[in-house]
């Protein structure tokens, strides 16, 4: 029978002292045992706090930022004739908000990988780098009524979010597992074997799914009026600089409640994405119908098909129609799969009972 040594690390055989140190063999059951006091002894290893995780994470992105926008402007004073007025177009707020979202998305990775609640770590980031933009921006001279920047702190939000459920999926944290060392007369590995598990499907909720894919089409119809509403409605604190502002603060208002509509119709499914899918697919199909409705391509669609390059179709083009349905259809599945892995499905009825039984 081979003892083991847990000094060298060895196991030998035919002999009750070790070869290498002399010290005394050890049985299998008996190394567990010394293995489980060992790190009893020891104490659980120092982990980061979430604080700290959120302070690095933000750090990162701000640096990242920075280098980009530095990148930007070296790009922009080389090839630009006016610099100055480029930062205040369209082109250089694509550029501003681009920037942000690459860093608060690699901050908010940094933040979540090897954690739990991810979106929550994401979500933060994200908050945090985005008030930080705006108040850098406020400083800078920005108008204080321009209602982008307002925008841009949510947006941050919930790109800081996504990318922090994603993190968490791909690095998930390590386990802690708590198995029973098991006594000497069941040393067989055949008493480990874990039982059976009965594969059952996931039914579609198409309540969910109808729900999802009414708030994305009401999100696209509505979000022009909802900008309108908010400019008039704030006694004209806020408002945008240029009809490609208001276009774009649109088009963001579409997009989450499109991920918003996603997020409902994937959560506590257990089939997220195919939920997603299927809301995005139904959204589509709203979509076109209330541009026919409408009787041109709505505002956030429009913008879409401009960043296309195919603002020119008639919004029932063959191409325009594939462009605006994929682009639904994308956003949804992106928040089906979010709702789905930030609101898991609960334990079938008939465990219900034997759980709270154990909280007692």
């Amino acid at each position: 029978m081979q003892l083991f040594c847990p000094a060298c690390q060895a196991a030998f055989a035919g002999t009750q002292r070790c070869p290498r140190c002399a010290g005394l063999l050890l049985l299998p059951h008996e190394v567990a045992a010394e293995s489980l006091n060992l790190r009893d002894l020891a104490g659980p290893p120092p982990e980061p706090t979430p604080f700290s995780r959120v302070v690095v994470g933000a750090v990162f992105a701000l640096g990242l930022y920075l280098g980009l926008r530095k990148l930007a402007m070296g790009a922009v004073l080389a090839a630009h004739p006016e610099p100055d007025s480029w930062w205040t177009s369209f082109e250089g707020l694509t550029t501003v908000c681009g920037a942000q979202i690459a860093a608060v998305i690699f901050g908010a990775v940094l933040a979540a990988a090897g954690r739990v609640g991810g979106f929550v770590f994401g979500a933060t980031v994200g908050g945090v780098c985005g008030g930080l933009f705006l108040a850098a921006e406020l400083v800078a001279g920005a108008p204080v009524r321009d209602l982008v920047l307002y925008i841009q702190p949510l947006v941050l939000v919930a790109v800081g979010g996504i990318a922090g459920v994603f993190a968490a999926r791909v690095w998930g944290a390590v386990p802690v597992l708590d198995m029973p060392i098991p006594v000497s007369q069941k040393l067989s590995s055949l008493c480990l074997t874990p039982d059976a598990l009965v594969s059952t499907g996931r039914p579609t909720a198409w309540a969910r799914i109808i729900l999802g894919a009414t708030l994305m089409v009401i999100a696209v119809a509505a979000s022009d009026q909802l900008r309108l509403g908010m400019q008039r409605y704030s006694d004209g604190m806020l408002n945008v600089g240029s009809v490609g502002q208001a276009k774009f603060i649109t088009w963001q208002f579409a997009v989450l409640g499109i991920l918003t509509g996603g997020v409902i119709a994937g959560a506590s499914t257990g089939a997220g994405i195919r939920h997603g899918l299927i809301a995005g697919a139904i959204g589509g199909v709203g979509v076109l119908g209330a541009t026919a409705l409408h009787g041109e391509a709505l505002s956030p669609v429009n913008f879409w098909l401009g960043q296309l390059s195919l603002g020119e179709l008639a919004p029932t083009a063959p191409a325009a129609v594939a462009a605006a349905v994929s682009g639904v259809l994308f956003l949804g599945f992106l928040g089906g799969w979010l709702g789905g892995a930030l609101f898991q499905p609960l334990a079938p009825e008939h465990m219900r009972g034997r759980l709270k039984e154990g909280l007692y």
